[in-house]
């Protein structure tokens, strides 16, 4: 077994760089692989161990959706009680949804709205004011109309906990879930990972690491600013195991913890691996039947990071990675090694899941034919383009004409812009793969799309 994780280690290494990362599966009450490989810090040469702590980003998730269920064993809340009952200054643009919206709708992505995830690089630790800015994002899909993955919901569920339990959902998850089960829980914005055990982010280039920035801000902990280690995550996959119980510790009912992983939503396109079929998502769970079995699993992601947290519901078996670099395929090719490990079915290659990644992932911009074009910007024409633009739900965002282009400054980006026609802009964020749209109006207003996968236009106006 530990040859074939070391040859999948090098094989995704070869190709696109892999710095360290842990590796644990649980089955039967009983840890059957605790593996720590790599460096938690390339440029020192410190490596990695079964205490180091990794980000899990959107492995996050899940903590939330516990302790929102533990808040529904507690008579609380309910998942399907509307949070205009339970918030009253909860707003949507889209009334009907703002009166109907659950804390099941938030936790399974069926709200309407797409990702805005740009805009938490500029609220970045006051988590009240990210909520009420929701308020003021356009909806890119009807209410309850189809899966589109959201982080501020998320926010808001743990907002939303945090208004009932008089906590913070730190203290929450600190009380309720870390102590009992025996983790050791760090979050964003509440530590220096520096002076700690703890795995530095990598990026990659063409298989070559470079050190990137840590996340920041502890506003939008609630999707995914949850920092474990090996030993921890062990822990958390006996209590997934057993559905809620830990030693005799009940954290969750049993019907709770059911509600967890039930399927709420379809989640449209193909699974990387041909035998995981009918993907659903439940509460910070999606679901799928993997080689005949049941699955739940969950995947994050965000600067230097990958994770990955699953379990067989009905065969008492689950498991759990993290790598400390990003973007690779690691997390896919060792998860459904993990899975199969668990399965008595390993393969002897999982390179066939390097090659999807490399088909599927696109790690460039995707610019269409015209936003290929980079057209010369003087400065005395960019003067109709530079200024500040204001929208109530991103705040303001500022134009500067810097080396012959434009360059936005927003929360933490400093992102060059490059001219595609008179008055349109593109840019490529390379650290999180996204592309940027710039429309400047003819009555001075802009209109932007912040990111690849925020499918609607954001209009600011502009202020100075």
């Amino acid at each position: 077994m530990e040859q074939i994780i070391n040859k999948t280690i090098a094989q995704v290494r070869d190709r696109y760089g892999l710095a360290g990362g842990i590796l644990v599966a649980v089955k039967d009450g009983k840890c059957i692989l605790k593996h720590c490989f790599g460096d938690a810090d390339v440029e020192q040469k410190r490596p990695v161990d079964a205490k180091t702590l990794f980000q899990i980003a959107s492995c996050s998730k899940a903590f939330t959706t516990m302790v929102a269920g533990q808040l529904c064993d507690e008579g609380k809340m309910t998942w399907d009680t509307p949070v205009k009952e339970l918030m009253l200054d909860f707003r949507m643009i889209d009334k009907y949804a703002e009166e109907h919206v659950t804390p099941r709708d938030m936790a399974c992505h069926r709200t309407g709205l797409c990702r805005h995830d740009v805009m938490r690089t500029y609220v970045r630790e006051d988590r009240a004011d990210l909520v009420k800015r929701i308020a003021h994002f356009p909806p890119a899909f009807g209410f309850r109309e189809k899966y589109s993955y959201q982080n501020q919901m998320y926010v808001a569920l743990g907002h939303l906990c945090e208004r009932l339990s008089g906590k913070t959902w730190e203290e929450l998850l600190t009380e309720r879930i870390g102590e009992p089960l025996g983790m050791d829980l760090y979050y964003r914005g509440h530590c220096d990972i520096f002076s700690l055990n703890a795995a530095l982010p990598y990026g990659q280039k063409d298989g070559q690491l470079y050190r990137v920035p840590e996340v920041q801000g502890q506003a939008s902990n609630p999707c995914g600013g949850v920092y474990t280690n090996a030993d921890s995550l062990e822990q958390w996959l006996y209590m997934l195991c057993n559905k809620g119980e830990l030693n005799g510790k009940r954290i969750i009912s049993e019907q709770g913890f059911n509600e967890l992983i039930k399927a709420n939503v379809v989640i449209p396109g193909r699974s990387a691996h041909p035998e995981e079929l009918q993907r659903s998502y439940a509460l910070a769970w999606q679901t799928a039947s993997y080689k005949g079995q049941l699955v739940a699993y969950h995947s994050g992601s965000t600067n230097g990071f990958n994770s990955m947290v699953g379990f067989f519901p009905e065969l008492n078996a689950a498991y759990a990675l993290s790598v400390n670099t990003e973007p690779t395929p690691a997390y896919s090719c060792l998860s459904y090694l993990l899975r199969d490990l668990l399965l008595d079915d390993v393969q002897e290659d999982y390179s066939f899941l390097i090659d999807a990644y490399a088909r599927s992932v696109k790690l460039g911009p995707d610019y269409n034919e015209e936003e290929t074009a980079d057209l010369p910007l003087s400065e005395e024409d960019a003067q109709r383009f530079c200024g500040s633009f204001y929208n109530p739900g991103y705040g303001v965002l500022t134009f500067t004409y810097e080396s012959a282009h434009l360059r936005l400054k927003y929360g933490l980006m400093d992102q060059e812009f490059t001219r595609i026609s008179d008055s349109k802009f593109v840019a490529f964020e390379a650290e999180d793969t996204r592309t940027f749209r710039a429309n400047f109006n003819a009555d001075g207003s802009l209109s932007m799309r912040l990111s690849t996968d925020a499918v609607c236009w954001i209009h600011f106006d502009k202020v100075q």
